[in-house]
């Protein structure tokens, strides 16, 4: 949690510091706290990478972006599906060239030579036909496989971004709430879901199948899942909002000002925008540990939605 001036205030051992000092300070604990933000950030790229070399069979580039390499893994993917599709237009014309043979011996118009030729397209349908379904088959359980296990990291990434914003109650023990939020993690990832494709959203579903709803009847989210998971087990602190996962959080802020006022048309990625939301949130006078941090960093997003949506992720 980033310092403020409040609570150094709070602190009598501290009543020697002056204003600027303070200033300083809390200064100094928002970078440190945006620094280790942004590492995580980059741990998590690098377990996507390693999920990505391990169910595609691909390996990663030096130097190479988390988005590049996910779109180089897809395009051999697509090159593999183009190479079934030849087998299949081979298959195509070898059946209509033993169609044609066929009707000429019908005609009377056979001999040995054309039954031979008959014999012999025969015999290469029948190794193309094998050799195409064979590689449909492990060409269509790479891509379930693939897709699953993407779908699965973007339910972690969500999960992971949704825990930055849980603040668990004080009194426990540190080893305590991670076991809890671990639990809950699996609760969500094991809960009836699908994924919306156009949308990018997962869907989370009720015993019969049908959509779970918030009070406002938008659709719950993964952060809605989480947070639901964690008060079931009463141990989400009280009127907190902030402070990231295991936290205390800070209620209150100094701050004026919307996220929708927050321009991003100048981030070429995902990290960028959010980058880009958080300086100007900060300069807004604004901080992390504020009550509506996050509602903030949503109306920014919201705002420029159609623009963030279209970015890579880095």
């Amino acid at each position: 949690m980033a310092l403020t001036l409040d609570l150094l205030n709070a602190q009598e051992g501290l009543s020697g510091l002056t204003d600027e000092q303070k200033t300083a300070l809390v200064g100094l604990s928002e970078r440190d706290e945006e620094t280790t933000f942004n590492r995580r950030f980059g741990e998590t790229l690098g377990q996507m990478d390693t999920v990505i070399a391990s169910e595609g069979a691909i390996g990663r580039n030096e130097g190479e972006k988390t988005s590049e390499y996910m779109a180089r893994v897809i395009r051999t993917l697509k090159s593999s599906a183009d190479e079934g599709a030849g087998y299949k237009t081979a298959n195509e014309s070898l059946t209509a060239e033993i169609e044609s043979l066929k009707q000429k011996i019908a005609a009377g118009a056979g001999n040995e030579e054309i039954k031979k030729e008959l014999d012999k397209l025969r015999g290469e349908l029948a190794s193309a036909k094998k050799v195409n379904g064979e590689l449909q088959e492990s060409l269509t359980k790479r891509e379930a496989d693939y897709k699953g296990k993407l779908e699965g990291y973007r339910m972690e990434s969500e999960i992971g971004a949704a825990m930055t914003g849980i603040a668990l109650k004080k009194e426990l023990p540190e080893a305590t709430k991670q076991a809890l939020l671990t639990l809950a993690k699996q609760n969500v990832m094991a809960s009836k879901h699908v994924f919306d494709e156009t949308a990018g959203v997962f869907i989370f579903q009720d015993a019969d199948g049908n959509p779970m709803k918030d009070k406002s009847l938008n659709n719950l989210k993964v952060a809605d899942m989480l947070r639901m998971q964690l008060e079931a087990m009463g141990v989400l602190e009280t009127g907190r909002n902030q402070g990231g996962a295991g936290g205390n959080g800070n209620a209150g802020g100094s701050g004026n000002g919307s996220g929708a006022g927050v321009s991003i048309t100048t981030a070429k990625t995902k990290v960028e925008a959010d980058e880009i939301i958080t300086r100007e949130l900060m300069a807004q006078g604004h901080a992390r540990s504020d009550e509506d941090w996050y509602k903030l960093v949503k109306e920014a997003k919201d705002a420029n939605r159609a623009f963030y949506d279209s970015l890579p992720l880095s």
